[in-house]
């Protein structure tokens, strides 16, 4: 058996849109609730920015996610299109242009967790709180951000939990989403809530920072054709979060 076949296709973003035209069912399926769970908030709000209400939005992401399973020019994506963000932002606007509302919904195969996960997303647009600066481009690239962060951070709470020490991640997650500095903490009230002394809880912060800024740019760079894009693409996601708060909805 080859290694798709097995299911060990490198996993990465970009690779994550091949594997949605693998002739293998099982990889093929397993890429599109990977694509569900990252991508998908970020693609509704687009839509519903569009002026689509509820249901023609969730129709319209139903109908583009399962394009992107038949579609042929997936297979160039990795080459040519260079940031993943960017692809998917155009290749939503181009299917917004020809998708009429009377178009039969196609069925879309996903698992029981991603569709449900799907269903949600009404409920969180409903909690945004958008102006009519908020184009629909603006608001995809924010939400793009704030899911890329929140995969982030859970990743790091997973690894805190893992070792016991989620009161730690619990304590250092609002300092890091408010800059990564102490100034202006109780640093030594904090330290003792936590038994710890006041230069170990500096000591943790910076492990915490390091490991956050080294797991970003590693999703980051999963994102972008070329590495020597990620600052550029970690100054996009920056501005992203200009006027909203950064830990998202």
């Amino acid at each position: 058996m080859n290694k798709e076949a097995a299911g060990n296709f490198p996993s990465t973003d970009w690779t994550l849109i091949s594997r949605l035209r693998s002739r293998h069912e099982v990889v093929a399926h397993l890429a599109l609730d990977e694509l569900c769970e990252k991508y998908h908030y970020p693609l509704y709000c687009f839509i519903r920015r569009r002026a689509l209400d509820h249901h023609d939005a969730q129709d319209a992401l139903h109908d583009f996610l399962a394009k992107l399973l038949r579609n042929e020019s997936l297979k160039r994506t990795q080459r040519e299109s260079g940031k993943l963000r960017g692809f998917l932002s155009t290749a939503i606007q181009r299917f917004l242009a020809n998708w009429h509302r009377d178009h039969a919904k196609e069925r879309l195969n996903v698992s029981i967790e991603a569709q449900q996960e799907l269903e949600r997303s009404e409920e969180r647009f409903q909690r945004e709180k958008l102006t009519e600066e908020d184009t629909p481009k603006r608001v995809f690239e924010r939400k793009w951000a704030q899911e890329l962060l929140r995969r982030v951070l859970a990743e790091i709470e997973a690894e805190y939990v893992r070792k016991n020490k989620l009161s730690l991640f619990q304590a250092l997650r609002p300092i890091v989403l408010a800059g990564g500095s102490l100034v202006g903490e109780e640093t030594n009230a904090l330290a003792a809530s936590l038994s710890m002394s006041s230069a170990a809880l500096r000591v943790a912060l910076s492990r915490f920072l390091g490991d956050y800024r080294d797991r970003l740019c590693c999703d980051v760079l999963q994102s972008i054709s070329n590495p020597d894009e990620i600052d550029e693409e970690l100054a996009c996601l920056a501005r992203a979060f200009e006027r909203h708060d950064p830990a998202g909805q």
